[in-house]
């Protein structure tokens, strides 16, 4: 086992950077979600298609390409519906849609034309019911955090017993979305099913293993977001303390500054060595490897935003600093699929 990219993955990592480095400038980054014409951008690129399995027309690009390219939006701060709508909603219906379905939707999501939507389960997401309908499914209730929900073309929606999943459209009469902004300024909306009738044939029909891969491999994509994030607020953090002067010398010569740099370095080092560890596990130990590392990574991302905001002093809580906007975002991004506390819980069950 390497730990070093391959040329191929290399070539990938460099292709994404260079891109976001044109479409999102420093000033620009963490400010709000990227436009779907560079979304489509990043489709027309191939990236989109990362993901999706060989039989349904994708690269069936594993963990290694998935956590490569969610790192690279990470360092950049860009706002992406990469996660969820091109890496778990994108599986999902590449690996348990029926032909009409993959084919209405998987050339539409790798190539950035649609968003698909990923609601999902979980203590304080709201209440949502679903019966049995003659040959009908009926859903009713809502969930309040689903991410891109209000530019969704569609949604997958979760439930713990059958139909387990089932893909609505978002024109299906009796859906609603309430849009609005999470803390560090993406799009989300609140999705209210209203006595909504879907057919049987909108069921994902997926076992539980193959369901709980795809959603690891989302998880690790979040896990390397937040640790490409956390090394771009570490060297803006270095490079403040070198050049912020007090007392007549740089505040990074006083022994408790470099204390607390070095502290920012072992939580980012830790995380990066739990995210490698998730990325090469075997198959029987990914999604148990991915629970530790977002039990871990979840929390040791906020206390590095927290001392590298501190660091920066006042400042560093504005939006005028990528500091102050990155924290905001990996406060999002810790709390995504139960945060830290409902990682550890999973490990314990």
């Amino acid at each position: 086992m390497t730990l070093e990219p391959t040329e191929e993955q290399a070539l990938l990592r460099d292709m994404v950077s260079r891109f976001l480095a044109d479409r999102v400038p420093p000033e620009a980054a963490g400010r709000e979600s990227l436009p779907m014409a560079d979304w489509r951008a990043l489709g027309a690129l191939g990236v989109l298609a990362l993901a999706v399995p060989e039989a349904a027309g994708g690269l069936g690009g594993g963990p290694q390409e998935v956590a490569i390219v969610a790192e690279t939006l990470g360092r950049a701060a860009a706002m992406t519906p990469m996660a969820e709508c091109a890496v778990l909603c994108a599986v999902l219906i590449a690996e348990s849609g029926d032909d009409a379905q993959r084919s209405a939707w998987i050339d539409a999501l790798m190539s950035g034309e649609k968003i698909v939507a990923y609601v999902g389960q979980g203590e304080g997401l709201g209440e949502l019911s679903v019966e049995r309908s003659g040959d009908d499914w009926v859903l009713a209730g809502e969930r309040l955090l689903v991410r891109h929900g209000a530019a969704a073309d569609a949604f997958v929606v979760a439930f713990d017993d059958a139909p387990n999943l089932l893909l609505v459209e978002a024109g299906t009469p009796g859906v609603a979305t309430v849009p609005y902004r999470l803390a560090d300024g993406e799009r989300a909306a609140v999705v209210r099913f209203e006595g909504v009738k879907v057919p049987s044939s909108a069921r994902l029909s997926m076992s539980t293993e193959p369901r709980r891969r795809a959603l690891a491999l989302a998880q690790l994509a979040i896990v390397a977001e937040m640790v490409g994030l956390m090394q771009t607020l570490y060297e803006a953090t270095v490079e403040h303390v070198r050049q912020r002067r007090q007392f007549g010398v740089a505040i990074g010569s006083f022994q408790v500054i470099q204390h607390r740099v070095a502290r920012l370095f072992v939580l980012l080092e830790q995380s990066r060595s739990m995210l490698l560890r998730a990325v090469f596990a075997e198959d029987a130990n990914f999604t148990t490897a991915v629970t530790q590392a977002r039990a871990y990574v979840a929390d040791a991302a906020l206390r590095l935003a927290q001392d590298a905001t501190q660091l920066h002093g006042g400042m560093g809580v504005t939006e005028d600093l990528l500091v102050g906007r990155g924290h905001r975002r990996l406060l999002v991004l810790s709390h995504l699929f139960g945060g830290a506390s409902g990682a550890r819980a999973e490990l314990a069950a």
